[in-house]
């Protein structure tokens, strides 16, 4: 039901190639939130100060690399005995046209922002990982093998998550009363996690492809075809994720020769078994869970939980200050609604007469814009004692020769990660890691400088 047209695309990527060909070429993406935000429109809409629609954005990927922005679609469902209203709103050059675009964009990245927030972050990183957690203090013993290996991934974090509920998440708290969902925030989540959520997709390989970025591929490194070739998270994602997962083959491989050693322990069946029917209950009977019978379907499992942990967590909370410190680059509220959605006469004048002025009015509030400025600098920041992936040794692990040789091979590899990563942001020709005003991708640098500027990928979720 989309009233973004082909005829529309068309006349954007003019001069590039045809829709035809973008679409066959896989040139052509969407971030999609109409589906999710769409049921919370008219609920949203009932709290003052703040509005919602249905929304999604498509870009098309240009020959250098970087995605061109084509349309916004805003939907507001039927309500209050109106009918359904949408529009498509592209980048434009006229005057009206040009602030309309400017108004779209705020409304779509008040979306993203609390998408990022609420989804990207506290569901799939804080919120998923408890259940981990708790089934392995539960579960395994402190000298069992697995929870020596899953130990520092969990540092600190039941601990940040209580002050998350105390502070963070909860009822007319930060989020609720700076987040366009406002006290449908953590409802939203819910959904979300409901909707959305699968173990077996967030291994990062099975993130990739399952958001389309991505295709199976044997012949190329990792396995997998970008098909945005310069994607910062994936590139260095990708060389981080092989390095955890061969850390934790060395791991599983020395202590459960085979399958019939994974099978008969105990403690760990009990442990997989208490994170999908108890930690997870809801999804107990998805098809989707892993089984747990050979050592090759343990490192998937424990890949994927301390990529969470560490990696992806990192990824998408240290970099909160540089990219949405500037509110306007990535507000997180819309406090009124288009100026072209069934407008008055005075309030299209109104728009007319002083865009600038509505649009402010539209964006986060100063105390609103202020208070996720505070928050965004203090969770991009590392504490002071924070533990970084490769950098110290667990006195645990060095008490096997085997375990402690093979976490020196993890360490080297994340150090020649950094020096990849240097190169990667020197080189001109990646246009989404440098240019002008662009922030040096390093959010998944492991910890070469981290005793100096206290940059790394920690083992936890701590902040």
């Amino acid at each position: 039901e989309s009233a973004i047209t082909t005829e529309l695309v068309e006349r954007e990527i003019k001069g590039f190639m045809t829709v035809d060909e973008a679409l066959e070429q896989k040139k052509l993406f969407i971030i999609d939130y109409h589906d999710l935000l769409l049921p919370y429109v008219s609920k949203v809409r009932q709290i003052e100060g703040t509005t919602l629609y249905g929304s999604r954005a498509l870009f098309f990927l240009t020959p250098d690399c970087t995605l061109k922005p084509l349309a916004i679609e805003l939907t507001r469902p039927p309500m209050d005995g109106k009918p359904q209203w949408k529009q498509v709103f592209t980048p434009s050059l006229e005057a009206t046209g040009c602030w309309l675009w400017r108004f779209a964009k705020a409304h779509f990245l008040a979306h993203d922002s609390g998408y990022h927030e609420l989804v990207s972050h506290w569901l799939r990183t804080h919120c998923a990982t408890e259940p981990y957690i708790i089934a392995t203090n539960r579960q395994l013993s402190a000298m069992h093998p697995i929870y020596k290996l899953l130990h520092p991934h969990f540092r600190y974090t039941m601990q940040i998550n209580a002050l998350a509920r105390q502070a963070l998440i909860n009822a007319d708290g930060i989020i609720e009363t700076s987040f366009s969902p406002s006290k449908y925030s953590m409802e939203l989540s819910s959904v979300a996690y409901d909707q959305l959520w699968r173990f077996d997709k967030e291994a990062l390989p099975g993130d990739l492809i399952n958001r389309g970025i991505a295709v199976e591929d044997p012949t190329a490194p990792h396995g997998l075809k970008l098909l945005i070739e310069d994607y910062p998270f994936a590139n260095d994602g990708l060389i981080l994720w092989d390095a955890l997962k061969q850390w934790v083959a060395d791991n599983v491989n020395y202590y459960y020769k085979d399958a019939s050693m994974v099978q008969s322990d105990p403690e760990l069946q009990a442990w997989w078994t208490e994170i999908r029917t108890k930690g997870h209950e809801d999804k107990k009977d998805e098809p989707w869970w892993p089984v747990l019978k050979t050592p090759e379907d343990l490192i998937g499992i424990i890949t994927t939980i301390v990529w969470v942990a560490s990696a992806h967590h990192s990824a998408v909370n240290f970099g909160q200050y540089a990219f949405a410190g500037y509110f306007p680059n990535r507000p997180t509220i819309a406090r009124t609604n288009m100026p072209s959605e069934d407008p008055t006469r005075e309030g299209w004048k109104r728009f007319l007469d002083n865009p600038e002025f509505e649009l402010l009015v539209c964006f986060p509030s100063q105390i609103q814009a202020t208070k996720v400025m505070a928050i965004l600098d203090v969770l991009s920041n590392h504490s002071p004692d924070e533990e970084y992936l490769g950098e110290h040794m667990e006195p645990a692990w060095g008490e096997e020769p085997v375990i402690k040789e093979a976490f020196e091979r993890f360490s080297a590899k994340l150090k020649e990660l950094g020096v990849i990563i240097d190169s990667r942001n020197a080189d001109d020709s990646l246009k989404n890691r440098g240019g002008a005003g662009v922030v040096p991708y390093e959010l998944l640098k492991p910890f070469s400088e981290a005793g100096v500027t206290g940059k790394g990928v920690p083992y936890s979720i701590s902040i």
